[in-house]
């Protein structure tokens, strides 16, 4: 015979009558952005086991939090720099071109989580050597799908951290405006 579990939610529901609408939103996202932080750290976790990786391809690991809608999502992906050539993340450079001014980075943690197909390069003639070169392979990434892991590991705790998150959060909220 399974256990029931009964859980009077009354106290919170009129603490949450009693924030304004704004108030609620900041609470909410405020346990959003918790839980997603903590669900990025296990993705950086199982990066770092599967990937020989530094901070700059850690950064490629992003948590963001809806504006409009209650939600958040945890992404692989790269962010260019802007004007003044800062805030790049998620591009990986060689230990040779580092530093060099020409060096451009790879998206690499794309390539790591899907893997890729096997790769050539054309043939092509050099017209400074009028020297042909044949194509040749140049090899494929093998999958590594640390994000796939990390949903796995992630899915089942994430409701109820959400709403231990949110408990503390709107009785944080509430605590600082006077309404309890």
């Amino acid at each position: 015979m399974a256990a029931t579990i009964e859980y009077d939610d009354t106290n919170l529901q009129k603490l949450f009558e009693a924030l304004t609408p704004k108030q609620r939103m900041v609470a909410m996202r405020r346990a959003f952005r918790r839980e997603a932080n903590r669900v990025r750290k296990t993705a950086v976790n199982n990066m770092r086991n599967s990937i020989n990786a530094d901070k700059d391809i850690e950064r490629g690991i992003r948590a963001t939090v809806f504006k409009q809608v209650a939600g958040f999502r945890v992404t692989i992906g790269t962010k260019k720099a802007n004007r003044m050539g800062k805030g790049e993340r998620g591009y990986y450079i060689s230990r040779k071109r580092r530093g060099k001014e020409e060096a451009t980075g790879k998206p690499v943690l794309i390539w790591a989580e899907e893997g890729t197909g096997s790769r050539q390069t054309r043939g092509r003639i050099s017209f400074r050597s009028w020297k042909a070169r044949k194509a040749h392979a140049t090899g494929r990434m093998k999958r590594y799908g640390f994000m796939r892991k990390t949903l796995d590991e992630t899915r089942n705790s994430v409701t109820d951290n959400l709403h231990n998150a949110l408990i503390t959060s709107i009785t944080k909220a509430a605590k600082k405006y006077g309404c309890t």
